[in-house]
């Protein structure tokens, strides 16, 4: 899937919170309170009323827990008019691009005219979900049998008997790890296929943990330097992304040298929110809004499970080609692209030659906020090319189950 943008979309403003550590700095915030931060900050930056919105599309992974339309719940709390049109979207990683790429359609078919897109992501907050059946045999209840519950309010139950020897039978299962992470269908990590890439592609550890490296290298520097001051608004007293300790990194490194995704090499569970506003240029001038970018183009490809960490680099290939035969602009300079593991980076490198990659450091370094991460690094990506004066700029990310998306950017003004 491609499209080349006859018709001009526009970007007005992108914001996005502090990304925070699992159980981290943002743990007294849910996805729904840092969603309505970022869409809040969003619009103010747009320079536009919250009433001219007329449509809110949020990525979100984990919604488990957070009660019903958690992406019009996040967009009535930022201040959006509740008769605006609200839906979260679901793509794995690339939930926050999807939201995007629903955006631009949409402003393309006329069907809105002011959309906010991106993402928000607790997993810190995600909570554990019981099975309704046991999965094993205990001494009382037997595999297969349905646990036994009693109403504990309109929406709460509790178990009604012998709960420790319920839980020991049941289990609990970690949404975040199986919903985000986990492909049933072959019942296989994305770690997994990860190192089986890293194998095919010959990467040693070496390697991977020099570019890992780089990536926690850049994201420090630029975190103590403010580079990212402008593109974050704090959550409460929250003003930056939460780092992991050096000497940490540097305990990780020592005890796991050869492995090829460890904590020190692969980006980590994280908490965040980021949006962007977008519109066509007509509608832009009426409403006197100086925008930061066009969009060009975007793309996605699908395919296995197994191939999921090159499928950002071909979604990219596959839209600068078809910009290219289109006659576009596509001699790109810069490129934020998702590093969900440190294996990627090595390829990154082989196959964006003519850009700088990850300016201010990658997941690997900044932590992986799941529904959110797209809207993170076109966020970012925007306000390092107003910073370093890059004209085109892309962003591409990968997804679990087997896809990845590429979007480009022409930087205006």
């Amino acid at each position: 899937m491609h499209h080349v943008l006859d018709e001009e979309i526009v970007v007005l403003s992108a914001a996005r919170t502090p990304i925070g550590r699992f159980a981290g700095n943002l743990s007294a915030f849910d996805a729904i309170a840092l969603g309505s931060l970022a869409i809040g900050a969003a619009v103010s930056k747009a320079g536009i009323e919250p009433d001219t919105v007329d449509t809110v599309n949020m990525g979100l992974v984990v919604s488990a827990g957070l009660g019903l339309a958690p992406a019009k719940a996040a967009a009535v709390r930022a201040g959006i008019p509740p008769t605006a049109h609200a839906r979260a979207v679901e793509t794995v990683c690339g939930s926050a691009m999807d939201a995007i790429g629903w955006a631009v359609e949409s402003l393309l078919a006329g069907t809105a005219h002011a959309v906010v897109a991106g993402g928000m992501e607790s997993r810190t907050n995600a909570p554990y979900l019981v099975g309704p059946i046991f999965r094993r045999n205990s001494g009382r209840y037997r595999k297969g049998d349905r646990i036994c519950v009693t109403r504990a309010g309109a929406y709460r139950f509790q178990l009604e008997e012998q709960a420790e020897e319920q839980l020991q039978c049941t289990g609990l299962v970690d949404p975040t790890a199986y919903d985000g992470l986990f492909w049933p269908e072959e019942r296989k990590f994305m770690r997994q296929y990860a190192l089986q890439f890293a194998a095919r592609q010959g990467y040693s550890a070496e390697q991977v943990n020099r570019c890992a490296a780089e990536s926690h290298r850049k994201a420090r520097n630029a975190t103590e330097q403010g580079l990212f001051g402008e593109e974050i608004v704090a959550a409460g007293s929250v003003e930056r992304d939460e780092l992991v300790p050096e000497e940490r990194l540097e305990r990780e490194l020592a005890e796991n040298p050869e492995d090829l995704a460890s904590a020190y090499n692969s980006s980590t569970p994280a908490d965040a929110a980021a949006c962007l506003v977008l519109t066509t240029a007509r509608r832009a001038k009426e409403l006197g809004a100086r925008p930061l970018a066009r969009v060009l183009g975007y793309a996605r490809v699908d395919g296995p499970a197994a191939d999921y960490l090159s499928a950002p680099v071909r979604a990219a290939e596959k839209l600068i080609g078809e910009l290219r035969a289109a006659g576009r602009p596509a001699e790109f300079t810069v490129v934020e692209a998702n590093e969900a593991f440190g294996i990627q980076i090595p390829l990154f490198e082989q196959r964006f030659t003519e850009m700088d990659i990850n300016v201010h450091g990658g997941a690997v370094a900044l932590g992986h906020p799941l529904g959110a991460a797209g809207a993170r690094l076109l966020t970012t990506l925007l306000y390092a090319m107003g910073r370093y004066e890059h004209r085109l700029g892309l962003v591409t990310i990968c997804y679990g189950g087997g896809g990845g998306y590429a979007l480009a950017v022409e930087r205006l003004g």
